[in-house]
């Protein structure tokens, strides 16, 4: 079996399921039982013995020519690659039995290795890997709903956080219209972009590792030793229950929940007990498809009177108007429900339940929570490091990864540290003269404000949400002082770490001694000249990467972290210590005095959003927030 892997340093790609839209079976004709090659000449037959490419050849031509090519491909063809081939068979054939399992594209392999895979490994796990149940036991089998249940199901797409934020979204919707929501599973890793309603239903019902059990023996293969081509990319996701990451216990007192990790219509039928599928729609009669065409199609409306703009939104839709057109329907079926500015939302009781819904997407799991805990004690414990969320790795956070750090720089040293703007960017030259960049301009336009743009936890309160303000809500008492660090001994660090530089002597700068912890995609953080700033502003600065063995700066590795690297998903095979390193990193960020994170990253807007707010005991009020749609 393999090994769990460590997460892979290259930018992701969307996810491609490999015959999703096309159709790649072999066309070619059969060919003809009197023709022994599978393309014979077109020559007559003759009874003395036959024709191929021009030539005619005897009987006993032909018989030795048979025999060559049986032989030949005897002793190519090892008993390990026919055991293979076989197994590959046999998982087709199993799935195809199976009806109401998802459907799963699979192929073999259009050329054979160029040389024989070595047999499956011994029975018995590393003592390193730990296979995880990640669904609860009480969702595999559960009985068929009354008659009288109504449901809600939505499509799921893109990363982590965007589907956060669709289930935030498809939770507020079930509650106002009183209906039992279908709880799809999470995809971590590569994921599926957003299409139109009827091509992500499609993409949903293909994705599925059913039948694709061979590729958890197959492992990740290599150049000289590839894998068999259906399982192309099987390493690179998994799917998980939600309560794996978060705790859905207080929802569900609000929202009743049923578990759907099928997306097929069937499923549907047979699970919920709807009518059959027409042949004349395709759908069942008790299902009501509200399709979108775009990802901002539809706006929701608590309130008729409420005469809000859509925005970027295509149309309006009424809550209550669609609850009388789908009274009559079990099952009320969207399309995408991303997007923060999806709802606009006056009426108490669900801005309540909302709220409710936002503080049950904070991560729940014991191990992160025991890694988090670790690590942020050692960093001198809870608000006593400044805490940032840096997204540069990839797609706009990467074009605009300079503009964007500048911003975080500015926020970080003017609006929290309190340092005048004089020091931080003498601060900034110093950083750019030990980098050999030259000087920068720091020239400001007329107006600009420090930190313009990016997420900042001070200015929350004035943040626009819908159903007004209520007094006191937001009223909280501040944060105490961080002690001036002068020495190693004053600092609050953990004895086991040290600083990657000595500490500044200079009373201007003796803030930038309090310790920096960054959570970041950067592949080289250390390196990365985006991040270099951080680096040399602040001598104890500490990432992830400086916590799993002993380093410089770390003399004591954090167990739990090697625990963590041997997880692995039991249905699945797959590792899924790559999927939970950005978790771990958003959570002990948000343990810090102050977080910021990064422009346009529904990442960052969910470590300071709810993160920050959930460990810093700031009321719950706050959990619920109206902030721009954005990138992840």
């Amino acid at each position: 079996m393999p090994m769990a892997r460590r997460p892979s340093t290259g930018s992701p790609s969307l996810f491609y399921i490999k015959g999703a839209d096309s159709d790649d079976e072999d066309r070619r004709p059969l060919s003809k039982k009197t023709d022994l090659p599978l393309y014979a000449g077109g020559g007559k037959q003759r009874a003395s013995g036959r024709s191929w490419a021009g030539k005619k050849y005897s009987k006993s031509q032909w018989a030795v020519m048979v025999t060559v090519v049986v032989l030949g491909a005897w002793f190519y063809f090892t008993p390990a690659d026919i055991g293979r081939t076989g197994d590959v068979g046999a998982a087709g054939g199993a799935r195809g039995a199976s009806k109401d399992a998802m459907a799963s594209p699979t192929r073999a392999a259009s050329k054979p290795p160029k040389r024989p895979r070595p047999p499956p490994k011994a029975p018995g796990l590393p003592p390193d890997v730990v296979d995880v149940n990640v669904w609860p036991a009480s969702t595999l089998t559960l009985p068929r709903p009354p008659s009288t249940e109504r449901f809600l199901a939505y499509s799921p797409h893109s990363g982590y956080h965007n589907q956060r934020i669709s289930l935030e979204n498809a939770l507020t919707l079930a509650f106002m219209l009183d209906r039992t929501l279908l709880l799809p599973p999470v995809w971590l890793g590569h994921a599926i972009p957003y299409i139109h309603f009827e091509k992500l239903q499609r993409r949903l019902q293909l994705a599925s590792k059913v039948g694709l059990e061979q590729c958890a023996v197959v492992g990740e293969g290599g150049s000289s030793d590839p894998i068999p081509r259906e399982c192309e990319g099987y390493y690179d996701w998994s799917l998980v229950h939600w309560d794996f990451l978060v705790d859905l216990d207080e929802s569900r007192k609000v929202v009743p929940m049923r578990d759907r990790w099928n997306h097929t219509d069937a499923w549907l039928v047979e699970d919920l007990g709807l009518r059959p599928i027409s042949k004349k729609t395709g759908v069942s009669p008790d299902v009501y498809q509200l399709r979108d065409a775009k990802l901002y199609d539809f706006r929701f409306y608590d309130s008729p009177e409420d005469q809000e703009p859509v925005g970027k939104f295509e149309a309006r839709i009424d809550v209550a108007q669609l609850q009388k057109e789908t009274e009559d329907y079990k099952l009320l079926h969207l399309g995408s429900m991303f997007g923060t500015t999806r709802f606009h939302i006056q009426e108490e009781a669900n801005f309540n339940a909302r709220s409710t819904f936002r503080k049950s997407m904070v991560f729940k799991n014991t191990l992160l929570d025991e890694i988090t805990s670790e690590i942020r004690d050692r960093l001198g414990g809870v608000g006593s490091y400044y805490g940032l969320h840096l997204r540069v790795g990839d797609g706009i956070f990467q074009t605009m990864a300079e503009e964007h750090m500048d911003g975080v720089w500015q926020n970080l040293c003017v609006s929290k540290m309190g340092v005048t703007q004089e020091v931080c960017d003498e601060v900034v030259q110093a950083s750019w003269t030990k980098q050999g960049r030259g000087k920068k301009n720091l020239k400001r336009g007329e107006g600009s404000n420090p930190g313009d743009g990016v997420v900042e936890v001070d200015s929350l309160p004035n943040a626009k949400r819908a159903g007004g303000s209520r007094q006191g809500a937001f009223n909280h008492d501040p944060l105490p002082s961080l002690p001036v660090i002068t020495s190693r001994s004053t600092s609050p660090l953990d004895s086991s770490m040290s600083c990657r530089r000595p500490l500044h002597t200079e009373s201007h700068l003796l803030p930038f001694n309090t310790p920096l912890f960054i959570a970041t995609d950067s592949r080289m953080p250390t390196s990365d000249l985006h991040l270099a700033l951080f680096f040399d502003a602040f001598p104890c600065t500490f990432i992830l990467s400086d916590f799993p063995s002993s380093s410089p700066v770390n003399t004591q590795p954090v167990e739990g972290l090697g625990r963590l690297t041997g997880l692995r998903n039991q249905d699945d095979k797959v590792p899924l210590a790559q999927f939970l390193y950005p978790q771990l990193d958003a959570q002990i960020a948000a343990y810090g005095r102050d977080l910021i994170g990064t422009p346009q990253s529904t990442y960052s807007r969910f470590a300071v959003d709810v993160l920050y707010q959930y460990y810093q005991f700031v009321p719950p009020f706050l959990l619920d927030l109206w902030v721009d749609d954005a990138f992840d």
